[in-house]
């Protein structure tokens, strides 16, 4: 009987010390994300109850939000248990901690320290979708075979390499920026643009105006981050 990975792509999944190569690589991520983002949290002493509150707030909200993008690629059920979407875990988590926080009335802004931490674990994410052969790139004279014969872009690699850049510069900039929270906007807005123009060479389904769910997605996060950096700016600085 074949497994969901047989029924979704038609070949086996790769497996690392004896767990699915996807599953290793995104585990793997999450922990080196939070490790990084509780060690910092301490040596800064800003280990607290309203930081935990933050950082699980964008995992739960961030899984939630994985899922819809798929909804409008019009997946099916046993597909969207399986999957997710980077973009829509990124939005669903980033609105999930302003809730949250409202909620919680929690006035801590820890964007500085959480974005190298999402940075680092979406490098080390990536690599689980090469090995598992999905979000791969359109056919091209050159790539690698993810199981259909035809050599395709690594649009993987490609990700892992603007996480890793993304990730050295937040961390020699976060010294340097004083402002609660920038690193984090700009980081989301570099991301969205970045995965704007790369859509254009994966193998998404166009959805609207030749776009893909993710292209529209990305297009509303890029006007919504640059609308609140311009008030910001407008107002010296503050929020």
């Amino acid at each position: 009987m074949l497994d969901v990975h047989e029924r979704l792509y038609g070949k086996a999944a790769p497996f690392i010390l004896g767990i699915p190569a996807y599953t290793f690589f995104v585990v793997l991520g999450i922990v080196a994300g939070l490790i990084y983002y509780f060690t910092d949290l301490s040596r800064k002493g800003q280990a607290s109850e309203g930081a935990i509150k933050i950082v699980f707030s964008a995992l739960i909200f961030g899984v939630i939000g994985a899922k819809i993008p798929l909804l409008f690629e019009g997946r099916g059920w046993e597909e969207i248990l399986y999957d997710k979407s980077i973009v829509g875990g990124l939005v669903g988590g980033m609105f999930g901690v302003v809730a949250v926080k409202r909620i919680f009335r929690i006035r801590l802004k820890l964007g500085n320290v959480i974005a190298p931490s999402i940075a680092l674990g979406m490098a080390i994410g990536r690599l689980g979708c090469f090995f598992n052969g999905c979000c791969y790139g359109k056919i091209a004279t050159w790539g690698f075979d993810f199981g259909d014969g035809f050599p395709r872009l690594p649009t993987q690699l490609f990700e892992v390499g603007f996480h890793v850049v993304s990730f050295i510069l937040l961390l020699y900039y976060k010294g340097r920026v004083k402002t609660a929270g920038l690193l984090f906007k700009l980081y989301v807005l570099a991301y969205f643009i970045f995965r704007f123009l790369i859509e254009f060479i994966r193998e998404n389904p166009v959805i609207w105006a030749g776009m893909t769910i993710y292209q529209i997605i990305c297009g509303l996060g890029i006007i919504y981050i640059t609308t609140v950096l311009l008030r910001r700016r407008e107002n010296g600085g503050e929020q």
